[in-house]
């Protein structure tokens, strides 16, 4: 019996929005210039889309903070279209098909942040959950207390439809020691 089967993708919290501090500092680091999934409300950058999947080429690192319920597709085409970018995504729950198909084996690292991020647009604060930043094409984030995840990108050659999973392998555990 699976004690999580992923039900916290739902579109409740499709509206939960990167908070600006996490954001800012991440723009600093990468210099973002396309928001993958955004609405003129929340858009974090001048360059957004409001339907990511009919976009079909990217210039420059874009950001993508996917809508929950839409997380398997968005990160699906976000590994097709995207050459250098980070993306923020709940992690408790690894064994989910979003993880082990989509984003563990064309990602080049994974960030699992200390604490757990409080999302702007939540009815209560902070998540049930933590969040990872996932990265591809650019380096790990600096600044931020947690752990790095890198992995062989057995992936390299892109995302085709229909050609099964690819395992990642995880090369390097970074981190700062417990005080």
């Amino acid at each position: 019996m699976k004690g999580n089967n992923g039900s916290g993708n739902n579109p409740s919290r499709d509206g939960w929005r990167t908070p600006k501090a996490l954001f800012d500092l991440l723009n600093s680091q990468y210099n973002f210039s396309f928001d993958c999934c955004a609405s003129p409300e929340n858009a974090k950058c001048a360059s957004y889309s409001t339907d990511f999947e009919q976009v079909v080429f990217i210039d420059g690192k874009a950001w993508m903070n996917p809508p929950f319920s839409k997380a398997k597709a968005m990160f699906y085409h976000f590994f097709k279209v995207v050459k250098q970018g980070v993306a923020i995504y709940r992690c408790d729950n690894f064994e989910t098909d979003r993880w082990q198909d989509v984003i563990l084996p064309f990602c080049d690292w994974v960030f699992i942040q200390r604490g757990r991020v409080e999302y702007e647009g939540q009815d209560a604060p902070g998540a049930r959950f933590p969040s990872a930043l996932i990265g591809i094409g650019v380096e790990p984030p600096k600044g931020i207390d947690g752990y790095i995840l890198t992995a062989t990108n057995t992936a390299s050659s892109g995302l085709i439809e229909g050609t099964g999973t690819l395992p990642a392998v995880v090369t390097k555990l970074e981190g700062s020691a417990p005080a």
